[in-house]
């Protein structure tokens, strides 16, 4: 986990990220909007996810772990 965080940036969500996240009805599921708010925050090139079908209203690209895999090495 250590060597993960090395490479990834942990963020968590501003007031204004959550309300947004509430006010946005396009996700089916508050956590994925809550997610998506918080990359938005942080400025991520990727959200990483093996649901990538619950993010398709994302505004940040999504990729599956794999991806990202061979994306860092």
């Amino acid at each position: 986990m250590e060597k993960i965080c090395d490479c990834l940036k942990v963020v968590g969500a501003s007031h204004e990220g959550v309300v947004q996240a509430i006010r946005m009805d396009s996700f089916k599921d508050f956590e994925d909007c809550l997610q998506d708010r918080c990359a938005k925050e942080a400025n991520a090139d990727f959200i990483v996810t093996r649901n990538v079908t619950d993010f398709s209203e994302s505004t940040i690209p999504v990729i599956e772990p794999e991806e990202l895999l061979k994306r860092i090495t």
